[in-house]
């Protein structure tokens, strides 16, 4: 896996903080709203809706609790860490480092063209039928906005006004501005599309623009180099998946802080020793949170501990620690 992509997919991870998981959670209560004014009973909604929550392995309250909540509170009060793991929320992740960092949306092996299209028209068949007049889903319209904007560009076709908006985050009007010809902006707009070569340029020069690369990702983007360093210096026991995947204090931060834990029951640390020692206590099992190569987020078990050095995971030596 080449570095540049490693790099990438990391900043990602720290930087993702759209959460169009929290959309996904408003456009379902509102098809149990849906269902209740269609169904006409209240209680035997709540009943779907809350085996609908369990269904989707989000974790269930107590049910003495739940005697006096409401399914939609149930709903309203699912974390955003559990959210991301329903099965929209982890395309519209992919979607997401896809648009906005080139990545590739596809887990598990070579992306084309082809898949890319096949997965912002399915999301796009998901949500916009399930969207009922007054669902406000910000996050979820600017990464397809966005998503389609990065495949416009991709495929040489061309992108729509709206579309390079969501890019770029920028609002409408401030789009418009920049396609008059008085803005210096270099934009070249042909049947309603703004041309994929002016739209490149002027990407470029804004500076922050982050190139595809989803071409150069594989199945072995987190796999360890076959090659071994000496370890030398401070030595931790770092806990690995059984697709091999470690706890990688770059890795799997987000936000600045490490998830431990199972789903339901997770903790929070900033201090990537203290979350290592966290693990190493868990029983029976530890867990963790990290992305997968498509970016997407979740819990993995502990399959065993191996050895590393502070400096292969690129931490400084505590003081005293033997050298």
């Amino acid at each position: 896996m080449d570095s540049i992509y490693t790099e990438r997919l990391r900043e990602f991870g720290q930087a993702y903080e759209d959460f169009e998981a929290d959309d996904v959670a408003a456009l379902i209560i509102r098809a149990g709203e849906r269902l209740e004014a269609l169904c006409l009973n209240p209680e035997a909604v709540k009943k779907a809706m809350t085996c609908l929550h369990g269904a989707l392995g989000l974790s269930d309250p107590a049910s003495d609790r739940m005697l006096g909540v409401s399914w939609k509170t149930l709903w309203e009060e699912t974390t955003p860490i559990e959210l991301l793991d329903l099965p929209l929320s982890q395309k519209l992740t992919s979607l997401n480092a896809y648009a906005f960092f080139g990545l590739s949306p596809i887990d598990g092996g070579p992306c084309t063209l082809a898949d890319i299209k096949n997965l912002i028209e399915a999301v796009s068949t998901a949500v916009t039928p399930s969207k009922p007049e007054g669902t406000e889903t910000a996050e979820i319209d600017r990464t397809l906005l966005a998503a389609k904007a990065r495949f416009g560009l991709d495929e040489g076709t061309g992108l729509l006004p709206d579309e390079l908006a969501g890019l770029v985050r920028l609002g409408q009007k401030s789009m418009r501005n920049a396609l008059t010809p008085s803005s210096g902006s270099g934009l070249e707009v042909k049947d309603g599309r703004i041309t994929a070569t002016s739209a490149l340029t002027w990407l470029n020069a804004r500076g922050d623009f982050k190139s595809s690369i989803w071409h150069q990702a594989s199945a072995d983007v987190f796999s360890p180099s076959n090659t071994e360093p000496a370890l030398e210096g401070e030595l931790l026991w770092v806990p690995f998946a059984s697709d091999q995947t470690e706890f990688d204090p770059a890795k799997c931060q987000r936000n600045g802080k490490y998830t431990l834990g199972p789903k339901g029951s997770e903790t929070t640390f900033t201090d990537y020793r203290q979350a290592l020692d966290a693990l190493a206590r868990m029983k029976p099992n530890a867990y963790w949170r990290r992305p997968n190569s498509a970016g997407n987020w979740g819990i993995v078990t502990a399959a065993g501990f191996r050895p590393r050095s502070a400096q292969e995971l690129g931490l400084a030596a505590t003081e005293g620690a033997k050298r």
